[in-house]
């Protein structure tokens, strides 16, 4: 599985396909939780589908500089962050392989066959809501993971 480069405003981290899918994937199910979404989260819920079950075979593209046009759509992204990673953390230490399968849907890109740490996934929201704040140091934007 490959890796890519999720950047907004021309600052990013690298992270492995696989995670960026299921985080996208975590955040697409928030998204899918509530009442009534607005016609913009409601586009970002269906491209952060496309992108995290299609495997397409050329990267994950969550298209932050598309989604992210002002501080109401940044702020909106980050609550339903922080509720993907409470999600996240609630599923424990370690992620059984029918709860990883579960949330990728069974999309073409990734099957997982064995548990993996929901701490690899939870590093991969951290940075997602860091760069979404604008506080990624220029270090983690090198950070590969």
């Amino acid at each position: 599985m490959g890796s890519t480069y999720v950047d907004l405003h021309g600052q990013g981290f690298e992270a492995s396909d696989a995670t960026l899918q299921v985080w996208l994937l975590l955040l697409v199910d928030e998204i899918d939780r509530l009442e009534n979404p607005p016609q913009w989260l409601k586009e970002v819920g269906e491209e952060w589908y496309a992108q995290g079950t299609a495997g397409f075979g050329f990267g994950v593209m969550p298209g932050l500089d598309q989604f992210v046009t002002g501080p109401e759509c940044r702020d909106a992204i980050l609550d339903l962050s922080a509720k993907a990673m409470r999600r996240l953390r609630g599923l424990g230490p370690m992620i059984p392989v029918d709860q990883l399968n579960a949330i990728m849907r069974g999309g073409e890109g990734t099957v997982f066959t064995e548990p993996v740490s929901s701490a690899v996934f939870e590093k991969v929201g951290d940075h997602f809501v860091r760069l979404l704040r604008g506080e990624l140091s220029p270090e983690e934007t090198d950070a590969r993971f």
